[in-house]
């Protein structure tokens, strides 16, 4: 059962016993505080549940404000059982009596479950993390892939900040979207599949994620960062680890999976256009590069039309050979290994986008277990199209 379900139950359950305190039966106050047990840190929205004097019946409930305080006036008994739940923690309860003022306060520190806890930070990506251009008023949301809920929605967030605590055994979603800007994934693994913490999507290095590890590294926290593209005309960025064989344009197994990766990532911008440019580097004729890279570029978007469901409108190959090196080693000029390896390269670049984003009003969790949804956003641009051009002539 869901964090919010419980909420849902627990009032269903005590609308009764609501209606009855609204006759003036003697009541009392149960309030106090929820922390977490390991730092002291106040904890929001967690359900404290008051049960009568035989732990059965819930008397009342009310989640914590920010400073994690709760205030609950219940129906007067002997006893009292207080329990507090909160997502990623384990429940705690006290049993109690009113004090000698009839007042009920209560303390209760959470134990951490396993897993860890980040704080994220959203930036403009041009702007390389300049505290002065952090991204507000986006959405963000996070879905587990492994419970199939959504657990975090946040429309228009005003703050450049958030945090989520991601639990032992579960596989993440996030998904951060904000008009003129590129759709954003990251996909987060706690403890699965061997996968201890993994971070895909979200750039793994220092200053973007900092660990803090505590309780024998079964519990972290850390500082990310989530960086958004903003949309222009012209606009590349170089898509990694996409490998050919020598003088080969065939899609090998690792190359396959890294476009199953780019193929998500053009499915979640569903209203953009795109071009896909192979780059070789100066050695050999030009005109070979030329037909090398033009095969390779078509040989990718053709495996993710075919393979991955990615609309054949959306992407258009082309290959650039030599045409444009991104260093000085052009032909006969002495270069390393290295350098000619910068000049192969795979670019993404934008040609295109609609007004407004078509799977806006979408949830992460549609996006994810809709299957067909990308299939029929498209169609459905495709007769909205059709349907402007037959208005204007």
């Amino acid at each position: 059962m869901t964090h919010f379900k419980k909420i849902a139950l627990l009032f269903a359950l005590a609308l009764p016993l609501i209606a009855a305190g609204q006759r003036k039966e003697p009541s009392v106050v149960a309030e106090g505080f929820v922390v977490d047990r390991a730092s002291g840190a106040p904890l929001n929205q967690a359900v404290v549940t008051v049960y009568d004097d035989v732990m059965i019946l819930p008397l009342a409930f009310a989640a914590t404000d920010d400073e994690g305080y709760f205030s609950i006036e219940v129906p007067k008994v002997e006893r009292y059982k207080i329990l507090a739940d909160r997502q990623t923690f384990f429940m705690k309860d006290v049993v109690m009596a009113p004090d000698k003022n009839g007042k009920l306060k209560a303390k209760l520190g959470l134990e951490r479950k396993p897993g860890y806890v980040f704080d994220i930070t959203l930036f403009d990506k041009a702007y390389e993390h300049n505290p002065i251009n952090t991204l507000r008023d986006c959405k963000v949301e996070i879905y587990n892939n492994t419970t199939k809920t959504q657990e975090l929605t946040l429309e228009k967030w005003p703050k450049a900040t958030f945090n989520f605590s991601f639990a032992e055994g579960n596989h993440y979603t996030i998904l951060v979207r904000k008009p003129g800007y590129l759709n954003h994934r990251v996909e987060v693994y706690v403890n699965v599949n061997g996968c201890i913490l993994c971070v895909d999507g979200m750039g793994v290095k220092e200053p973007d994620v900092v660990p803090l590890m505590t309780h024998g590294n079964e519990v972290g926290y850390f500082l990310g960062a989530i960086d958004l593209d903003s949309l222009h005309i012209g606009k590349r960025f170089e898509f990694k680890n996409l490998y050919y064989d020598f003088n080969k344009w065939d899609i090998r197994p690792d190359a396959a999976k890294n476009l199953d990766k780019l193929a998500t990532f053009l499915k979640d911008n569903p209203g953009l256009k795109f071009e896909l440019g192979s780059h070789t580097d100066s050695r050999g004729s030009d005109a070979y590069n030329l037909t090398l890279s033009d095969k390779r570029a078509k040989s990718a978007v053709d495996y993710m039309i075919a393979n991955c469901g990615v609309d054949p409108e959306s992407i258009t190959a082309k290959g650039y050979g030599e045409t444009q090196l991104i260093n000085k080693c052009g032909n006969g000029v002495a270069c390393s290994e290295y350098e000619h390896q910068l000049n192969r390269r795979t670019e993404i670049k934008i040609t295109g986008w609609n007004d407004k984003d078509p799977l806006w009003d979408r949830s992460l969790k549609e996006i994810i277990e809709d299957k067909n949804l990308y299939k029929r956003i498209i169609e459905q641009e495709k007769a909205r199209k059709r349907k402007e051009l037959t208005s204007r002539k």
